[in-house]
């Protein structure tokens, strides 16, 4: 019996050398410990570097669109509460919050984010002291060149004019634009 014992090669994750990191254990976890698993080791490292990839694009992406305030909403939404106080009715600015973040226009004006008016409303209600007024205002102008430049299917821009989801600020730019497009 205890010839078996010494015959059977002792596994790397019985080892009693490794360090501690909890009283009685023994074993790091899976990203911490690769020793006894190598032919992962390489597979390790591409999903450490692809996951570092996501994140530097996630961040990188508010930065290159001039919203960096927008990595710091975490979405908790408190901003809902100005749903009342709100003068054109939009009743979900995390919405347009989001969208700004990850540049998807097709959502920014279905939040009715055309139609802000920027009056800073729900700014008291973000627990993160976000400018919401100018995150807004920046993500308008660059939906109106993404309009321009035809980055935004004409019938998301059609449904938003419709359905009165374009402000009167931007109403004219709108409206022309579609003509052109009709026509």
């Amino acid at each position: 019996m205890a010839s078996q014992k010494k015959d059977k090669p002792e596994h790397k994750r019985d080892r009693l050398q490794q360090p501690l990191v909890m009283p009685g254990i023994h074993r790091y976890q899976f990203f911490s410990d690769i020793s006894d698993r190598p032919l992962t080791k390489n597979l390790n490292r591409a999903a450490m570097l692809a996951i570092g990839t996501a994140l530097a694009v996630d961040a990188l992406k508010p930065l290159i669109g001039g919203v960096p305030q927008t990595l710091y909403c975490y979405e908790c939404r408190a901003c809902y509460g100005t749903q009342d106080r709100c003068p054109v009715g939009i009743g979900l600015q995390a919405e347009l919050t989001v969208s700004a973040r990850v540049a998807d226009y097709e959502r920014f004006l279905r939040a009715g984010g055309l139609k802000c008016v920027r009056c800073g409303n729900c700014r008291s209600f973000c627990v993160v002291n976000l400018d919401l007024p100018r995150i807004y205002s920046t993500m308008q102008q660059r939906t109106i060149a993404a309009m321009q430049r035809g980055a935004i299917r004409r019938q998301a821009i059609q449904h938003a004019y419709d359905d009165g989801l374009v402000g009167r600020q931007f109403i004219d730019r709108v409206a022309q634009w579609l003509e052109q497009e009709s026509g």
